[in-house]
C-alpha cells in the first residue's frame, strides 16, 4: 500500500529520484541487462553541436545473430520526433564489441536509445546525454590557407566577370575595341569590386553573428558560493547557487524544477584540497531556489572542494562547483560517529594523504585468483580492489571490482545505501575530474527515468511544464514522505526493479560480497577513488589511489 502511494505521488509529478553528476568526464557509461545479456555501453558525446557522438557497446557473452542499433532521442522532441536508428557494426578483432556514429543536431537534455534484437525479440535501453556544446573548434592552418587561396581566386574571377560583362559582352565578334569599351571595363571592375566587397562584408557579418550566438550557447556550468556558518548546535555549510542569465537552457536548467535523486534533492561532496585526506557525502536542505544548508561533521580546518549533484525535471543533470574554507578552531577534535548527530544518510571519513601510500599490488591478497589492493574501513571491515596489474590507461573502459570483508575476513553482508549497493567518487588530484559513480554506470539514473516517463506520455516541447511553486512544494512533500520511512522500506522504493550487477548470475564472485563500477578514466594523471557501502546499518568509506597513463 505504501509503495503504491509513493509511486502514485511520483507518477503524478513526473518525478524520479536517482542521479549523479560529473566534472571533466565527457563519456557516459552504461551497464545493465538487455534481455538475458549483460551490456556495457560507452557514449562519447560531441563537444560541438551539431556534432557526432561515438557509441560503443560491449556484450561480454558475445551472443550470435543479434542486431544492434542506436538513435538520439531528445526530451523536447520525444520518440515521435526521433530519426530512424542507425546500425552498430561489429569491431574487427574485438569480440563482442560494436560501434557506430550518431549525429546530434540540437542542444539540450537528450539520450541515446540502444536497441538489441535477437530471435524476433527487441530490448531497449536509454542512456541519458547532456547534448551541450563545450568547445569551439579551430580551423586547421593548412585548410585555412587553402580556403584563403580559393577565396582570392574567386574574388578575382568575379571582378573579372563583371568587367568583361560590361566592357566586351556587347561587342560583335571581330569588332575592334574602342576607348568607350575600355572605360566600361574600368567601371565594371569598380562595380564588381564593390559588389564582391558587399558580399564579403555581409558574409562576415553573418559569420560573426553565428559565432557570437554559438559562444553564448557554450555550456557554462553553474557555480556556487559555499560559506562556513557557526550556529549554537554546530557548524553548517551554506551553499548559494550563483544566479546567472542563461543564454540557452533557461527552461531545461531551471533550478526550480529540481527533482530528488536517491531520495535526496542534492548530493554534496566535500573533499579537502591537496592531501585529499578528508571526504564527506552530505545532503543539504533547500531553503529556497538558490540557497541550501547542511550541518557539517567535525572537519579539520583547510580549503575544500565542493561538488553538488542535481537533476531537473527535464532530465538535465549537472554538478555545481564551489570552494569552502573552514577556519582554524580550537574546538575541533576527532570524535566517534556516535558523538556526531548528522542526517541518517550523511557520512564522512579521514584517510591517508595522497602520495603517502603508493599503489602496490600484494601477491598475498587474492580475490578470485587475481591480486588486489586492500584498504581498511571503519568498524574493522576491509575492502580489496581486484585488479590484475594495477595499471590503467586513459580512455579505456574498466570494471572496477571491490570485495568487502567483515572483521573475521568473511564476506560482508552489504545493504542498500540510498537505493544502491554501492557508491563511488573519483577525483583527479588537481580537481579537474570529478564523477559520482554507481554500479549502473556514470549516467544519471534520474535523467534516465525522467526521459523514459516523458517518452511514454508522448508529450513534446516545453509548453506543458508544471507550475514552479506547486512543483517545488510537491517535491518537498515527497522528500518529507521518504525521510519518514524506515531504511528498509525507503530502500525498497528507491531500488525498484533495478538489477545490481554482479549480484545476478555471477559465478566468478559467488563466494564474495562484491560491488562493481564501470568507468573509463578520461585523462592521464593521479586519481583517488572513494567507495561507499552500507554494512550492518552503518555507512563505511574507503579510499584507493591510482595512477592513470
Amino acid at each position: 500500500m505504501m509503495r503504491n502511494k509513493i509511486l502514485v505521488l511520483l507518477g503524478l509529478m513526473g518525478i524520479c529520484y536517482l542521479g549523479m553528476g560529473h566534472v571533466g568526464s565527457p563519456g557516459v557509461i552504461f551497464e545493465g541487462m538487455m534481455g538475458d545479456y549483460r551490456v556495457l555501453a560507452n557514449v562519447d558525446p560531441p563537444d560541438v553541436i551539431p556534432g557526432i557522438a561515438i557509441v560503443s557497446v560491449i556484450l561480454p557473452d558475445n551472443p550470435e545473430d543479434i542486431q544492434l542499433e542506436a538513435r538520439p532521442v531528445y526530451w523536447s522532441a520525444g520518440l515521435q520526433g526521433t530519426p530512424t536508428a542507425d546500425p552498430l557494426k561489429p569491431v574487427p578483432g574485438e569480440i563482442g564489441k560494436y560501434e557506430g556514429e550518431l549525429w546530434f543536431m540540437q542542444m539540450g537534455a537528450s539520450s541515446v536509445q540502444i536497441i538489441l534484437t535477437k530471435d524476433g525479440e527487441t530490448f531497449e535501453a536509454v542512456v541519458p546525454i547532456m547534448a551541450m556544446p563545450t568547445a569551439q573548434k579551430d580551423m586547421p592552418k593548412e585548410l585555412g590557407m587553402v580556403l584563403t587561396g580559393l577565396g582570392i581566386f574567386l574574388v578575382i574571377l568575379l571582378v573579372t566577370i563583371f568587367a568583361a560583362a560590361m566592357g566586351d559582352s556587347i561587342r560583335q565578334p571581330g569588332e575592334a575595341r574602342n576607348p568607350k569599351g575600355q572605360r566600361k571595363r574600368v567601371i565594371g571592375t569598380a562595380v564588381g569590386a564593390v559588389v564582391v566587397g558587399l558580399i564579403l562584408w555581409g558574409g562576415k557579418a553573418w559569420w560573426d553573428a553565428e559565432a557570437r550566438l554559438y559562444n553564448e550557447r557554450l555550456y557554462q556550468p553553474f557555480t556556487g558560493t559555499s560559506t562556513w556558518v557557526e550556529k549554537g548546535d554546530g557548524n553548517y555549510l551554506h551553499l548559494k547557487v550563483d544566479s546567472m542569465e542563461l543564454k540557452y537552457g533557461a527552461i531545461t536548467r531551471q533550478l526550480s524544477y529540481m527533482v530528488p535523486d536517491h531520495g535526496k534533492l542534492m548530493h554534496l561532496f566535500l573533499i579537502r584540497k591537496n592531501d585529499l585526506d578528508v571526504f564527506a557525502h552530505l545532503h543539504p536542505t533547500r531553503i529556497d531556489t538558490l540557497n541550501y544548508e547542511v550541518k557539517l561533521p567535525p572537519l579539520p580546518a583547510g580549503e575544500y572542494h565542493v561538488f553538488a549533484d542535481v537533476t531537473r525535471y527535464t532530465g538535465f543533470a549537472e554538478t555545481i562547483v564551489s570552494d569552502l574554507s573552514i577556519p582554524e578552531s580550537g574546538n575541533f577534535q576527532l570524535v566517534s560517529d556516535t558523538d556526531v548527530v548528522l542526517g541518517r544518510d550523511d557520512t564522512y571519513t579521514f584517510s591517508n594523504p595522497v602520495g603517502n601510500k603508493p599503489l602496490v599490488l600484494d601477491g598475498d591478497i587474492m580475490v578470485c585468483g587475481k591480486p588486489g589492493i586492500m584498504t581498511d574501513l571503519s568498524g574493522g571491515y576491509s575492502a580489496i580492489w581486484e585488479t590484475e596489474t594495477g595499471k590503467f590507461e586513459a580512455g579505456r573502459l574498466y570494471s572496477l571490482d571491490f570485495a568487502l570483508f567483515d572483521p573475521e575476513g568473511e564476506p560482508a553482508q552489504l545493504e542498500p545505501y540510498l537505493g544502491m549497493m554501492g557508491h563511488a567518487v573519483v577525483l583527479k588530484h588537481d580537481g579537474s575530474v570529478f564523477i559520482h559513480l554507481h554500479p549502473t554506470g556514470t549516467y544519471s539514473m534520474g535523467s534516465q527515468q525522467m526521459l523514459l516517463e516523458r517518452f511514454e506520455t508522448g508529450k513534446t516541447g516545453f509548453s506543458n511544464l508544471p507550475g514552479r511553486m506547486s512543483f517545488m512544494d510537491s517535491v518537498d512533500q515527497v522528500l518529507a514522505f521518504l525521510d519518514a520511512l524506515p531504511d528498509d522500506e525507503r530502500d525498497s522504493l528507491l531500488m525498484g526493479d533495478m538489477q545490481h550487477l554482479p549480484y545476478i548470475d555471477d559465478p566468478e564472485h559467488e563466494d564474495h560480497s562484491m560491488v562493481r563500477f564501470p568507468y573509463a578514466f578520461p585523462q592521464p594523471g593521479d586519481y583517488r577513488i572513494w567507495i561507499q557501502v552500507k554494512i550492518n546499518g552503518e555507512i563505511v568509506n574507503g579510499a584507493f589511489d591510482v595512477e592513470v597513463i
